[in-house]
């Protein structure tokens, strides 16, 4: 018998369909399509008259669904590469694996609950829907706002969910100084998690007019996001790199002992002047001082510059897709 509850939430609702994932994901956009078509029909305006603006706000919100449902089990298989990698580098036994990897799969259904609502309560609370008349349109769109910033949302507690299984991770790693590179799956796993934020954004910015890019509102929306991608990132890998330090210090610790310890036998010997073992303990010295060098060159954090500039990429890039929008929006009127 399957147990339910290590499911998280969107997996378990889309097993309630007997669907595949990608199939699921395909009846909800063409039930997404469906329903603003009908709202479309709905409208005084004849449906070839309703303009691109008409099109385009209705299907903002359907897209970054979408695409949040697309892009959840490619996050979902690198994290768990990602878990795969890592698993020879843990000091656990068996059961202790299992129980890790339980953890990891089983988000809290309470937190799954508490962002979802949290997600439609700040649309609710920032759109403020009591203040205007109600249309059928508007309707439809506050439907679609409401899903998408409760699975944004979601999203951003399972980005933080993981970064709490990383930290239990890490806890129990045997790791070597000069093998930190065999941590850069996790690395690449935040760095995707952080390219998924910043999709849905440029996804976003591009379905926005002129207009909505300046209201304030739209503004504390992509802050907000910008700011979870970058917290998201570094929080999962801050505790990585505490335990990347603890070992560099700890190595540095005991190669100091036996440079300082080299140095005053080295020291001794040219003093009584006996050039065969002074000789022996210069090449101690010299071997002390290189793998002391080595240890202090060693990276203290599991990315490399090739994921690192990555990531600024992506943190600027929907700031420059923002630009052009209003460029061109301002010179085209669009």
């Amino acid at each position: 018998m399957v147990k339910t509850q290590n499911y998280a939430i969107l997996e378990l609702l889309v097993k309630k369909t007997h669907l595949n994932w990608y199939a699921a994901t395909g009846m909800i956009a063409l039930l997404f399509l469906l329903g603003l078509f009908l709202t479309a029909l709905a409208e005084e305006t004849p449906i070839n008259q309703l303009g691109w603006d008409f099109w385009r706000i209705g299907l903002q919100g359907p897209a970054i669904i979408i695409y949040i449902l697309l892009i959840y089990p490619v996050l979902t298989r690198m994290g768990d590469n990602a878990l795969e990698l890592v698993m020879p580098l843990l000091d656990m036994d068996k059961k202790e694996l299992e129980e890790m990897q339980s953890k990891y799969h089983s988000a809290s259904r309470r937190g799954e609950l508490i962002s979802i609502s949290a997600g439609a309560v700040f649309i609710f609370i920032l759109t403020q829907p009591w203040k205007g008349t109600f249309e059928l349109n508007i309707l439809f769109l506050y439907i679609t706002e409401i899903i998408m910033f409760s699975l944004l949302a979601l999203l951003i507690y399972y980005g933080f969910h993981n970064s709490m299984n990383i930290t239990r991770i890490n806890k129990n790693l045997k790791l070597d100084i000069f093998t930190v590179d065999a941590l850069a799956p996790i690395a690449r796993w935040s760095l995707g998690v952080s390219l998924a934020f910043i999709g849905g954004i440029v996804i976003s910015i591009l379905f926005q007019t002129t207009e909505n890019l300046i209201q304030w509102q739209i503004i504390l929306i992509y802050l907000i996001l910008v700011v979870s991608t970058i917290i998201i990132f570094f929080v999962s890998l801050w505790s990585t790199h505490m335990t990347i330090l603890k070992v560099k210090r700890r190595e540095l610790a005991f190669v100091e002992t036996k440079l300082a310890d080299a140095c005053r036998k080295m020291t001794q010997k040219t003093a009584e002047d006996t050039s065969e073992n002074g000789s022996a303990l210069h090449y101690e010295v010299a071997a002390w001082g290189l793998y002391e060098r080595r240890i202090r060159e060693t990276r203290e954090w599991p990315y490399n510059a090739g994921i690192i500039g990555q990531l600024v990429i992506s943190i600027v890039s929907p700031g420059i897709v923002y630009c052009i929008k209003l460029l061109v929006g301002t010179l085209l009127n669009f």
